[in-house]
C-alpha cells in the first residue's frame, strides 16, 4: 500500500501532503480544492511503469490526463503545460510516495524538457528515465533499450502498472471495456458477480449475462432475462457504472483504484451493493482504494460496509489556498458522528 503521498506542481496543486493513508482512502472538500488532482497525480506516477492507457481510448495515461477534464485533442507537444501549477514547467511534477514501511520514498518526476513526455522514477539508490518511445537512461543518460519491467522487475513495478482511472466519462465507452476485460472475467466466473449486483442491488430479474450481436457486426454485453435479452446498453446509468465498477475491481490485483465519485447516477440501494461487493473485492484482491466524493449518503453507506467488512478507512477533507498548497484534516467515521449529531456537515469543515 501508499502510505503516505507528497505532490508538487500537479494542476492547482503547488504541494499537498497526504499522510496515514489507509486501506480505503476517501477525499472530500469543496469544489476545485484537488481532490480530483490527486488521482490525477497517482494516475501520472503510475505512467512511469507502464506508459499505455488501455481503457479510455486516448493510447496512454499522458494523454488521456492532458484531456480528460475536456476532450481538445491536447497532445504533449501542443499542450503539455497544462498539466503543471500556473503552468509554470520550470521545476517538473514531483510526486513521492512511502510504500509499504519503505524508509526512503519512491519518487516520480515528469520534465517538459524533450520533445517527447520523460519521466524519472527512483527506486533505492538508481534513477530510471523512461520516454514514451520505450527507450531507457540510467543517470549519467546512457540508453538503455527496453520497458522499465524488462530492466526493473519489483513488487513497485507490477503494483504501479496495474492502476486504474475510474471516472464517469468511462461509463460512455463500455464497448472498450467489454473487448477489454470480458474475456479474462469469465476465467475464474466473476461475471457472478455482476449478475447478483443488478440482481439484488438493482432490482434487475436477471438469469445470466451474454455476449452477443445485434446487428450481425457488432458484439456487445447483453442480460438474459426470464423472457427476452436486452443490451447492456439499455440499463440505466447506475447499472452500467455498476458493471464498469465490478468488471475492473475483479480483475485487479494487488494495486490500487482511483475511482472519482461513485455515488454519480446511483440510487441508495445500487450504492449500498456496489459498495458492498467493492470492499469483499478490495480484501479478496488486495486493492488499495482512493476515492472522490460530494455525497454524505456514500460516507454513511461507507461507514456500515466497512465495519462489517473490517477494512480501514481514512478520511481527508481538502483545503486549497491562493497559493495553490492544499491543507489536509484527517477525519474518522467517530468525528463525522459527532459532527452531525452537533448539526454541522462535515462537508463544510472549513468554515470551523
Amino acid at each position: 500500500m501508499i502510505k503516505s503521498l507528497v505532490i508538487k506542481n500537479y494542476r492547482g496543486i503547488r504541494k499537498c501532503v497526504l499522510e496515514d493513508l489507509k486501506r480505503i482512502n476517501v477525499f472530500i472538500g469543496r469544489n476545485n480544492s484537488g481532490k480530483s488532482s490527486i488521482l490525477e497525480s497517482l494516475y501520472l506516477a503510475s505512467a512511469a511503469f507502464y506508459f499505455n492507457d488501455d481503457l479510455h481510448g486516448l493510447g496512454n495515461k499522458l494523454n488521456f490526463l492532458l484531456n480528460r477534464r475536456c476532450p481538445r485533442g491536447y497532445t504533449w507537444n501542443t499542450a503539455k503545460e497544462v498539466l503543471w501549477y500556473m503552468y509554470n514547467t520550470k521545476s517538473p511534477i514531483s510526486i513521492e510516495l512511502f510504500i509499504d514501511e519503505q524508509k526512503n520514498p519512491l519518487v516520480v518526476d515528469l520534465f517538459e524538457w524533450h520533445e517527447h513526455p520523460m519521466i524519472k522514477y527512483k527506486i533505492g539508490n538508481a534513477d530510471h528515465i523512461c520516454l514514451i518511445h520505450r527507450l531507457m537512461f540510467n543517470s549519467e543518460n546512457r540508453a538503455m533499450v527496453g520497458h522499465i519491467s524488462d530492466i526493473v522487475f519489483s513488487k513497485e513495478t507490477k503494483f504501479f502498472s496495474d492502476f486504474k482511472l475510474i471516472d464517469n466519462a468511462l461509463v460512455q465507452k463500455m464497448d472498450t471495456i467489454e473487448k477489454k476485460l470480458w474475456k479474462d472475467l469469465l476465467k475464474e466466473r466473476d461475471d457472478r458477480i455482476i449478475v447478483e449486483i443488478l440482481r439484488s442491488g438493482y432490482d434487475i430479474d436477471i438469469e445470466d449475462l451474454t455476449y452477443t450481436t445485434y446487428d450481425g457486426k457488432v458484439f456487445q454485453l447483453a442480460v438474459k432475462l426470464p423472457k427476452t435479452t436486452i443490451r447492456v446498453d439499455d440499463l440505466g446509468d447506475g447499472a452500467r457504472h455498476a458493471i464498469l465498477l465490478m468488471m475492473i475491481a475483479s480483475l485487479s490485483k494487488n494495486t490500487a483504484l482511483l475511482i472519482e465519485e461513485p455515488e454519480n447516477y446511483q440510487h441508495p440501494s445500487g450504492l449500498a451493493k456496489t459498495l458492498d461487493m467493492l470492499l469483499t473485492l478490495v480484501k479478496r484482491n488486495n486493492i488499495q482504494l482512493f476515492i472522490t466524493t460530494h455525497s454524505l449518503e456514500f460516507l454513511r453507506i461507507l461507514r456500515e460496509e466497512s465495519k462489517e467488512k473490517k477494512v480501514n478507512v481514512g478520511i481527508y477533507f481538502l483545503e486549497r489556498d491562493s497559493l495553490g498548497d492544499v491543507s489536509v484534516r484527517k477525519l474518522t467515521f467517530d468525528n463525522m458522528t459527532i459532527l452531525e449529531k452537533m448539526g454541522f456537515d462535515p462537508r463544510f469543515l472549513d468554515l470551523i
